[in-house]
């Protein structure tokens, strides 16, 4: 489940490319008087959302249409954030600064057992690996800092892609385990990949970006972006993958990164035998 947030610019502005944690904070706002959500707000459990960029790009002019879209798995949350910004609507993420125009819902489905489609990654992926999970793999671990765990080591193509799945099925285990159908087996609880294609949409796979996950913090960490094939094998994968498309990919979710966007889906092929 999604929302998207029509703004309507109120002043000329250039764009912010990290605006990650400020667009955070301003969706943060809209929650922090509920005491479900401030109690985690500074845990590592987080509440459970995901956002895109602002889009489209470029310059801001007053009077633009710009949008942005907010995903989660719980109803309730996106419910609340319905109903704060259809009260407030000033949308200000630094200097750029907007209105909410018009609130819209989406409920973008992978489809039955036997669809096929493809999803994107409209933020890039964020997927620092840990020591154990180098390890596991087999990578070196001489360049893993001590401390934080997200500086230690990004994931970039010479690591090879299972460490880059792992990481995206573990993330997305924790969010089953937190916010899921308990119906259902998680992620890592089945031995079939989530995905059955995986393209990188850059030429040179990864790219750095400016990133402040707190005031006065100032990273430049390591993302990649991905074009995601699938074709749903049965109930609990078409789960997996609703699951994704509600709560993103990877890690920092909500900072901001591995939002997912639904580009193609279709229905499974008629038996013509």
């Amino acid at each position: 489940m999604r929302i998207e947030l029509a703004l309507d610019a109120v002043a000329d502005a250039a764009y912010d490319t990290a605006a990650h944690h400020k667009i955070r904070g301003r969706i943060w706002r809209a929650l922090e008087n509920t005491d479900e959500y401030a109690e985690v707000h500074d845990t590592h459990h987080g509440v459970g959302f995901s956002f895109s960029n602002i889009f489209p790009w470029g310059p801001i002019e007053e009077g633009d249409r710009r949008y942005i879209r907010i995903a989660s798995p719980r109803r309730d949350l996106l419910d609340e954030l319905i109903a704060h910004f259809s009260r407030n609507r000033e949308f200000e993420v630094g200097q750029m600064r907007f209105e909410v125009a018009d609130i819209t819902g989406h409920a973008p489905q992978v489809g039955e057992a036997g669809s096929t489609g493809r999803m994107d990654t409209g933020t890039g992926v964020f997927c620092a690996l840990t020591r154990q999970l180098a390890e596991e793999h087999g990578l070196d671990t001489t360049e893993i800092e001590s401390g934080e765990s997200e500086t230690k080591l990004f994931w970039r193509p010479k690591h090879g892609m299972e460490p880059l799945q792992a990481t995206i099925r573990r993330s997305l285990q924790r969010t089953h385990e937190q916010f899921g159908d308990e119906y259902y087996d998680g992620p890592t609880e089945v031995d079939e990949p989530l995905f059955n294609q995986i393209e990188p949409i850059k030429d040179d796979v990864t790219y750095s970006i400016h990133f402040q996950p707190a005031t006065a913090v100032d990273r430049t960490v390591i993302l990649s972006k991905w074009r995601l094939g699938y074709r749903v094998r049965d109930e609990t994968h078409r789960y997996h993958l609703n699951l994704a498309l509600d709560a993103g990919i990877g890690q920092r979710r909500e900072h901001g990164f591995g939002f997912l966007n639904l580009r193609e889906q279709n229905p499974p092929r008629a038996d013509t035998s």
